[in-house]
């Protein structure tokens, strides 16, 4: 059967999880060591790898070919692939937003006074915990500060904040950071070199930049792009995440300097007629006037680039406009997409 590529290269053990190192080293020392804390919270932006991780950890706790904790679950034995499958008898994976009352936890509570059926330990994964109503987090409480010994909890949620302190701290934090552009371009690389997808290196970080860090998007992104079946070109990518390519983004950012009005009216005018938002097309302009003050103040700054446009034409652009010229315009396409993000309605 066809797999999308983030279910395909999901990380099957912590060697594979890209981009969180010293979560990776944390709990790999900890399951060597057999100091296992009996509540976990993983928290971060989405994509990172925090359910991923939970399931990880999971297999490593009650993998069956092992006869101690493994960092390297075989994943072939029954509890490492009905984990997989989400069908496993001592791994209960639950979806807070859909069992979010306090009932739901009182019945979690009972089941987990249940011995495991054939495994070292019972796991409760709670994804996206924050969508717990306070009462159930509230009666999750002392089942968190004193668990029975076979039980742990690993809670996973994109919103920490929501979180109530008390749980907060029951629970081993680990915080999920959003992946840098370099370490989302590598896995896009060795991925599309394995699944032989053509793609330009361009491509590839555009993609990266486009996902805010989260590496599941970057995938969908991919495997939605590799349909074409051809090589995937910027403006492909521009395309299908509905950005604004850096063709017009530089075409705009040129007409601007000019102080050609009637180009950047037209631009604009086609970028709204293809489906682009006047929100997106400033925020695009904005990301594209930050990257160039990075670029104006600094050298050898290829790794902070966040924008639709490239370094070397960052670079070119630069060479023609003074740092308070730059500064100016941002300031002013700030103010501008301020008042179009807190209008009530946009007429264009």
């Amino acid at each position: 059967m066809y797999q999308p590529l983030h279910l395909k290269y999901r990380p099957k053990n912590l060697q594979e999880l890209v981009g969180q190192d010293t979560i990776k080293t944390t709990l790999t020392n900890a399951i060597t060591s057999d100091k296992i804390a009996q509540a976990y919270l993983f928290t971060g932006p989405r994509g990172t790898g925090k359910t991923s991780t939970a399931r990880i950890l999971a297999k490593s706790l009650n993998c069956l070919n092992s006869k101690k904790l493994t960092a390297t679950p075989c994943g072939e034995c029954s509890s490492c692939k009905t984990i997989d499958s989400c069908s496993s008898l001592d791994v209960t994976e639950i979806d807070a937003a859909s069992h979010n009352g306090v009932d739901d936890a009182r019945e979690l509570i009972q089941h987990s006074n249940f011995a495991p059926a054939m495994s070292p330990y019972r796991i409760w994964i709670l994804d996206e915990c924050h969508q717990l109503s306070t009462s159930a987090q509230n009666a999750l409480l002392k089942c968190l500060e004193e668990p029975p010994a076979h039980v742990v909890f690993i809670l996973c949620t994109t919103e920490a904040h929501k979180v109530l302190p008390t749980i907060i701290s029951r629970c081993q934090t680990f915080n999920f950071r959003a992946l840098s552009v370099d370490a989302i371009v590598g896995q896009l690389h060795k991925i599309s070199s394995t699944e032989s997808i053509e793609i330009a290196s361009e491509a590839m970080r555009v993609i990266a930049r486009t996902c805010d860090g989260g590496l599941r998007d970057a995938l969908q992104l991919l495997s939605q792009l590799s349909l074409l079946n051809s090589e995937i070109t910027l403006t492909q990518v521009a395309e299908v995440s509905g950005s604004i390519s850096e063709q017009d983004s530089i075409a705009l950012l040129k007409a601007i300097h000019s102080g050609d009005t009637l180009s950047v009216l037209q631009s604009s005018r086609t970028l709204i007629d293809s489906g682009k938002t006047p929100k997106l097309i400033l925020s695009s302009l904005l990301a594209a006037m930050r990257d160039l003050l990075i670029v104006k103040s600094t050298r050898h700054c290829q790794n902070l680039i966040a924008g639709p446009v490239g370094y070397s034409q960052l670079r070119s652009l630069a060479l023609h406009l003074d740092f308070e010229t730059i500064d100016a315009a941002c300031t002013q396409l700030q103010k501008s997409e301020f008042q179009l993000r807190t209008r009530a309605s946009v007429q264009y």
